[in-house]
Formats: C-alpha cells, sequence, structure tokens
C-alpha cells in the first residue's frame, strides 16, 4: 500500500497543472485561464499568488501522503 499512497500524493499537485492545460484549452473560466492570462499580461502579483497556491497545495500533498504512510503502516510512527 506504500507505493500505492505515494502515487497518488504525488499526483495531486499535478491535478493544478492539468486545470492549466485544460482550462486554456477549452477556455473554461477558472484558476488556470486566469494564470495564463495574468503571465500574458505579466500581471505579477496574481502569478505570485497562484504560484503560492500551488506550492501549497505541493505541501499540503505531502503532509496528507505521509500522514497516510502512518496509517496505513503500522510499522511507521511519528513520535
Amino acid at each position: 500500500m506504500i507505493p500505492i499512497v505515494t502515487l497518488i500524493g504525488l499526483q495531486l499537485p499535478m491535478l493544478l497543472g492539468g486545470a492549466v492545460v485544460v482550462e486554456q484549452i477549452f477556455s473554461w473560466p477558472g484558476l488556470g485561464l486566469m494564470t495564463m492570462s495574468a503571465i500574458l499580461n505579466r500581471d505579477f502579483p496574481v502569478i505570485m499568488g497562484v504560484s503560492l497556491l500551488a506550492a501549497i497545495a505541493v505541501l499540503m500533498a505531502n503532509i496528507i501522503t505521509d500522514i497516510l504512510y502512518a496509517v496505513v503502516d503500522p510499522t511507521i510512527r511519528y513520535d
């Protein structure tokens, strides 16, 4: 189960990057389209905000993955 939990934890932040591509292709309003328009218009505060949001998503996925390690495998303990 540990490899499965690891792969799921690695895929969670990639969902955010996939949203950028899908929203750009289909012109759906959302975070991805806003990011691309901010990059093209050089709107640096929006770019920094989206980068911060992406970094928080990666950190949260890593924390959730670490917690799930202890749930899946009882030999792993966090003291």
